[in-house]
């Protein structure tokens, strides 16, 4: 197989740049807008930073409410991401009190988070970094501290330091593994001491065993250039890795299959939502077909702090059905805390027992979030974890930090804060799966938004490509991972085949469809126009509904955890109206279609109900319409849509509400719900 090595890392600082931070940041001093900057270089290198990963700060100057000078540290906040920090999300503390700190023989962790935000200038601060201590410690004006791949691939081996003095040579401190917070900044106070007494000098960075790199500096480009250089160099150390072989990265049939089987058993074990992501690249397979796929893939997390987002370890597939293959997987969790509380002395509160990573030999890495956000970091923390353990395999063996110690920080209190500083509270639909069709206006779009409120990932479709572009705007803006766009002609079978497949690759399944697109043709039967409108309409307000819920039962069946259709009908199911009969007809038929799915599909745990709406302002109305229909019930076109026992308009949002009630009735199939203000000649009998 031919070998390969990436491209040396290389700097991207820019004066320019860095002067275009200094005039937008002006306002909060230079030195603070350069630790922007280079932050900044750091977290949108994945290589260096993924997702909330590393901590930056700089020590300045600040004044209090007396107007007295005190000596700060600007460290990164929990909650920040460094490609995207703002000055805000570096809260200033006062140095001196931080300093002393490190030199105290014990402190818990609760004393020093309570520390910290005692010594912050402004109570309102984010909490600051959890190595705040230690930035503190560190005598430079800059401190930068990553988890570089190329490093971790150094770091996670038996003889780690051996290597490391190796390739960074003797002005490097080497700090053997210990867990985060104080004792790490107590460690590093007690090993600076013994660096410098010993060689009469300060060491120039310094590397923490199974866990990252430290370099600083007195100016931002200095530090961040210095971190640059360290990086290279263990790039440069690494032996050429394998290349993967070429191969399709387009998810499949099969990887689909792969990834409804294992919603669906998540989803029975957990009775809720479960978004699904495939990470299928060409070395991604490769991976999953190593011979010792079984030993180097349950050694642990490159870094410790992977094991929040990931899980100590992925679960393999094998031949296993996914339910069996779960199980498996949660007894070895279960044992895995009770082994290491006991080692401990400690009882915890054990979190869920399911893996976030699944290994499928040939396929590639299946990631598990609860939206597809958390799916996504996921899968972008383990691509980098199957790189650092190529390379690590081919310097030496992967040795990783030991279960003891992920165990530590997994049950960390400090770990699973940063995670709840990005929870959200959840919405009925949280992790559920929806597609909505005729998604570009009026009740198909307030559908879709209201999904989308609800917590729910949409898939919204329309043949309009022009107007599906248009209306996608705000809730790619506000909704950026749970939100799918993909033109659709539901008269066309292959078309709603695609959708589906669309929302199984995006979101890995689906649990709701609304099956909303349709037109409103109008005629006599008994002339032929008539008869033509009856039957283009049986195409596109019965036929497609068929279509489109044949496609998404197949799916719902495959993954095994029920789902609901949702039509929507109309009350010219049970109220037709004069010369309306090429609408009435086919919608009469979708409630009949309902019904049957709703018979058949019980079994599956599979739902049906329809919304029977009337009079919505929409583009059905367009073109003549309403004029023809108030005409025909003897009203002018504003009493039309007020001609009900509520005397009140019924809107899109109304029709929307119904949608998403249906959607999370549990205990609710083969159900009409009318909203329509009250019409008593469509009441369903």
């Amino acid at each position: 197989m031919p070998r390969y090595k990436p491209l040396p890392m290389k700097s991207r600082y820019e004066a320019a740049e860095a002067e275009r931070f200094c005039q937008q940041y002006g306002a909060y001093g230079r030195d603070l807008a350069m630790r922007v900057y280079t932050s900044r270089l750091l977290g949108s290198d994945p290589a260096l930073v993924l997702h909330g990963g590393g901590n930056t700060s700089v020590k300045a100057t600040a004044h209090d409410l007396y107007g007295d000078s005190v000596e700060v540290l600007c460290v990164k906040g929990s909650g920040w991401d460094l490609a995207s920090i703002e000055p805000a999300g570096f809260p200033a503390c006062r140095l001196a009190p931080l300093r002393r700190a490190c030199q105290l023989e014990r402190m818990t962790d609760e004393e020093m988070v309570a520390e910290l935000r005692r010594q912050l200038m402004d109570p309102a601060s984010p909490n600051p970094s959890v190595e705040a201590l230690l930035h503190a410690y560190l005598p430079a004006k800059f401190v930068d501290h990553t988890h570089a791949d190329a490093v971790l691939a150094v770091v996670d081996q038996a003889d780690a330091e051996q290597r490391c003095h190796s390739i960074f040579g003797d002005d490097v401190l080497f700090v053997p593994y210990v867990m985060p917070g104080f004792v790490l900044a107590r460690r590093v106070a007690q090993l600076w001491d013994g660096f410098k007494s010993a060689r009469r000098r300060e060491p120039t960075a310094m590397i923490l065993d199974k866990h990252g790199i430290f370099s600083w500096g007195e100016t931002a480009q200095e530090s961040y250039e210095r971190m640059i250089a360290l990086v290279t160099r263990a790039e440069q150390a690494l032996p050429a890795a394998a290349a993967p072989s070429d191969g399709p990265t387009e998810l499949d049939d099969e990887r689909r299959s792969v990834a409804l089987a294992f919603r669906g058993a998540l989803a029975r074990a957990t009775e809720r939502g479960w978004i699904a992501h495939w990470r299928s690249a060409p070395k991604m397979a490769h991976f999953t077909r190593r011979a010792d796929l079984a030993k180097v893939s349950q050694q642990g997390c490159a870094t410790p702090d992977h094991v929040i987002r990931t899980k100590r370890s992925p679960l393999i597939l094998g031949d296993r059905q996914p339910d069996e293959a779960l199980a498996s997987y949660a007894k070895s969790y279960d044992e895995y805390v009770e082994r290491c509380a006991r080692e401990r002395h400690v009882t915890v509160k054990k979190l869920d027992s399911l893996p976030r990573v699944v290994l499928v030999r040939d396929l590639g890495v299946l990631c598990l979030g609860k939206s597809k956000s958390d799916a996504m970091i996921v899968g972008d923390i383990y691509e980098h974890t199957v790189e650092i353990i190529e390379a690590a395999s081919a310097l030496g063996e992967y040795r990783p930090v030991g279960e003891l110690d992920l165990f530590d920080v997994e049950y960390w209190s400090l770990e699973q804060a940063k995670l709840a500083l990005k929870k959200q509270a959840a919405g009925a639909l949280e992790g559920k799966v929806a597609l909505v069709t005729g998604a570009a206006s009026g009740i198909g779009l307030a559908t879709s938004r209201a999904l989308l409120a609800a917590g729910a990932h949409v898939v919204v479709t329309d043949r309009d490509e022009r107007v599906l572009d248009a209306v996608s705007e705000w809730p790619q803006e506000k909704y950026p991972d749970r939100f799918v766009a993909r033109v659709c002609d539901v008269t066309k079978e292959r078309d709603c085949r695609a959708a589906v497949a669309a929302a199984c690759d995006a979101f890995g399944g689906l649990d709701v469809l609304v099956s909303n697109a349709g037109t409103a043709p109008s005629g006599l039967l008994h002339e032929a126009s008539g008869d033509t409108a009856l039957r283009r309409s049986l195409e596109e307000n019965l036929l497609s509904h068929q279509q489109m819920a044949r496609a998404a039962a197949q799916a719902m069946i495959a993954q095994g955890c029920g789902g609901v259709l949702l039509f929507n009908a109309s009350k010219s199911a049970f109220n037709p109206g004069a010369e309306f009969g090429p609408y009435a007809i086919p919608k009469a038929a979708v409630v009949a279609l309902m019904r049957q799915y709703a018979i058949d599909l019980g079994a599956h745990g599979i739902r049906a109900n329809a919304i029977n709406a009337d009079r919505v302002r929409t583009k059905l109305f367009d073109e003549g319409v309403l004029e023809a229909r108030a005409r025909a019930r003897g009203l002018s076109p504003s009493e039309y849509f007020r001609a009900n026992l509520l005397s009140r308009e019924t809107t899109a949002e109304h029709v929307a509400e119904a949608f998403v009630f249906l959607a999370s009735a549990e205990a609710t199939t083969g159900c009409v719900i009318t909203v329509d203000g009250g019409n008593p000649a469509a009441f369903p009998r």
